[in-house]
């Protein structure tokens, strides 16, 4: 047929769909890296006592996760963003 071609598209991505572990420890890192920054101004501004950064700080944290990885699986980084949640939430509570 006139249309079709054998050899793949060197320019096309291998799997849809596909997100490095780089991207997934990068975008992990980010969270983390944000989600400190607004429990301090949290904690400046409102106290250390303020529930209000046991809330605050996991959902930035999970948002950043779950928005960051936009090619990745829905599922996957539902579980990504709940595991950071969870973590920042530990972290929250500890400090």
């Amino acid at each position: 047929m006139p249309g079709l071609t054998t050899t793949p598209d060197p320019e096309a991505p291998s799997r849809p769909g596909r997100v490095s572990a780089n991207r997934i420890v990068g975008c992990a890192v980010l969270a983390f890296v944000i989600a400190i920054v607004v429990h301090g101004v949290i904690s400046l501004l409102g106290g250390g006592d303020s529930p209000l950064r046991l809330f605050v700080t996991p959902l930035i944290g999970a948002a950043v996760m779950f928005f960051g990885l936009r090619s990745y699986p829905t599922a996957g980084r539902i579980r990504l963003s709940f595991l950071v949640a969870l973590c920042l939430l530990l972290f929250a509570g500890a400090a």
